[in-house]
């Protein structure tokens, strides 16, 4: 019932819509280092955040997805998509109009905490939660005002599976305006310098059909596991976690906020792009056009070209400094079909991401050896061993043509 190869991948713009929501490509250590952040701020509820921002987005997408079909049908789709995307598993045969009580054993969030920081105190499957009360509410035509939703035992905390609560009841559920649609600035995309950049991004330009869940709903590659998350999902946790820090710490708050979100994004920049320079994929289809470490550089800016990140390029790199520049960026598009025009740059993800890919290039022996201890490095660039800093210059939903952000010494 739900077949991802019918969704084609816009190529001018590196961006795919499945059910009226953008997809993108997130690793395990972004997701639980973002979710980590928000938990470490015990005066929010990170849970319900999360949960909130999932139903919202699973919602609007399986609306769409489900549109005309019947109650079984529309099960199937939801569990299809929830596998697909890399999610874990869930069997929605048991949900009826009082709701559900699911049990699940293979969950992406819970299994990655576990390898990243082991036993948790408190559930860490806000996404599930939240899909599920989106996948009632489409399934039942209940609103997500009226719901309920909880999560009650957590294998992260030693349980033997997760445990989620639909119901409707005393609502708990954070709701949102309805977003705009996605309308990308007619901006000139111009072409990477590299020669070979188009090659590579073709020959990586069906990761959208060959990233998708396993018989345990998991994509594993590159030396991660992968997700393919709505991109508005995401991106709406980021800014509600900038919004709620502001809140409680004012001005300082937007930049406390900020600088943990971009603490992530370097997380997913330098497990991904590690995990991508080292693997027999990249051995094999981009290291023979390889000359140079920059273009080690443009190479992985051309790959990454498929995960619907947005077009980007690098204009200028050496070791002293990168200037990378992204122009259909999905963290400012979704705050602009979220909240409208922004007056501060917004990326943070980005600015981390990337940044990552200098150390990776000229700090490590990974461009002379091909392989790199991603874990212990890491530790050296959370603690700014390296001295490179990020200045973000220029972003999409304040009013630029595109972001762009340097990365220097």
């Amino acid at each position: 019932m739900f077949n991802i190869n019918d969704y084609k991948y816009d190529e001018e713009n590196c961006y795919i819509e499945v059910g009226g929501e953008s997809m993108m490509y997130h690793c395990h250590h972004y997701l639980t280092n973002l979710q980590k952040t928000i938990y470490d701020a015990e005066y929010i509820d990170g849970f319900m955040l999360m949960a909130s921002c999932a139903a919202d987005a699973a919602y609007y997408q399986l609306s769409n997805l489900c549109e005309g079909l019947s109650i079984e049908e529309s099960k199937q789709v939801a569990q299809n998509s929830y596998k697909v995307f890399g999610n874990g598993l869930v069997d929605l045969s048991a949900m009826n109009e009082d709701g559900i009580e699911l049990t699940t054993t293979k969950s992406i969030l819970s299994k990655t905490w576990q390898m990243q920081f082991g036993e948790s105190k408190k559930p860490v499957d806000p996404y599930t939660t939240g899909f599920l009360a989106a996948a009632y509410g489409v399934i039942y035509k209940k609103n997500l005002k009226d719901l309920h939703i909880v999560q009650t035992t957590e294998m992260a905390s030693g349980d033997a599976f997760n445990t989620h609560s639909i119901r409707v009841g005393e609502p708990n559920i954070t709701l949102y305006p309805k977003k705009s649609k996605v309308a990308f600035k007619p901006t000139p995309k111009p072409k990477s310098s590299w020669e070979h950049a188009d090659l590579i991004t073709k020959t990586f330009s069906n990761a959208n059909q060959n990233f998708v869940g396993n018989e345990e709903g998991y994509i594993p590659g590159f030396g991660v596991y992968v997700v393919c998350n709505q991109s508005d999902y995401v991106n709406r946790v980021q800014f509600e976690f900038m919004k709620a820090v502001e809140e409680v710490a004012g001005e300082y708050g937007t930049t406390l906020a900020g600088e943990l979100l971009m603490q992530s994004g370097l997380s997913c920049g330098f497990f991904t792009l590690g995990g991508i320079m080292s693997s027999p994929e990249w051995e094999g289809a981009v290291k023979p056009y390889l000359k140079s470490t920059e273009d080690w550089a443009h190479a992985a800016i051309a790959l990454t070209n498929n995960m619907g990140w947005g077009y980007q390029i690098i204009t200028e790199i050496s070791k002293e400094k990168m200037v990378f520049r992204n122009y259909t960026s999905f963290e400012d598009y979704s705050y602009l079909k979220m909240y409208g025009e922004s007056d501060h740059i917004v990326h943070t993800a980005n600015s981390g991401g990337w940044s990552s890919l200098q150390v990776l290039l000229y700090e490590s022996d990974l461009v002379e050896t091909g392989k790199i201890d991603t874990k212990t490095m890491f530790e050296e660039v959370r603690k700014s061993k390296f001295g490179y800093k990020t200045i973000r210059t220029k972003g999409i939903a304040n009013g630029d043509d595109y972001l762009e952000m340097e990365v220097v010494l």
